[in-house]
């Protein structure tokens, strides 16, 4: 199998991060996969993108900004932040955060009705995972949902 560079949106909780970037094998598209987010490919150059604020690095050394402007809602689930993610200057990954059980569940709601139901991560509670061609989406709790 060949080698293959994702884009990732990570769906995640307030100071969790999911997986942002993955090397992978042949996948099969998923309903809806996108080619980027809120307008901006995957593979984007950041110097051609303005209203961006360097928010910090995340642990495999991406580089992460915030963009001013942008709306925070993801469906109905109301957004602590959305943070965009550059690898060797371009656009790799996007993560949508929130700061509460009820908006976790809004963003899974929004992200069943966009992607489909997605793959439930084995160990993981209420946790997803879409693997498309180009995208990798990755729904991650830090809440126990009963």
């Amino acid at each position: 199998m060949r080698s293959k560079k994702y884009g990732v949106i990570a769906l995640a909780l307030f100071a969790c991060f999911a997986l942002l970037f993955c090397t992978g094998g042949e996948s099969a598209a998923f309903p809806g996969e996108p080619a980027g987010f809120s307008g901006l490919t995957w593979g984007t150059p950041i110097d051609v993108l303005e209203s961006l604020k360097y928010v910090g690095t995340d642990s495999a050394g991406m580089s992460l900004y915030e963009r001013a402007g942008d709306e925070l809602f993801f469906g109905r689930a109301r957004l602590a932040a959305i943070e965009y993610g550059f690898e060797n200057g371009r656009l790799a990954a996007v993560s949508l955060k929130v700061d509460s059980l009820l908006q976790y569940l809004l963003m899974k709601e929004e992200a069943f009705r966009r992607y489909g139901r997605g793959e439930e991560l084995p160990g993981g509670e209420d946790s997803y995972v879409w693997n498309g061609d180009n995208t990798k989406i990755s729904l991650i709790s830090n809440f126990v949902v009963s």
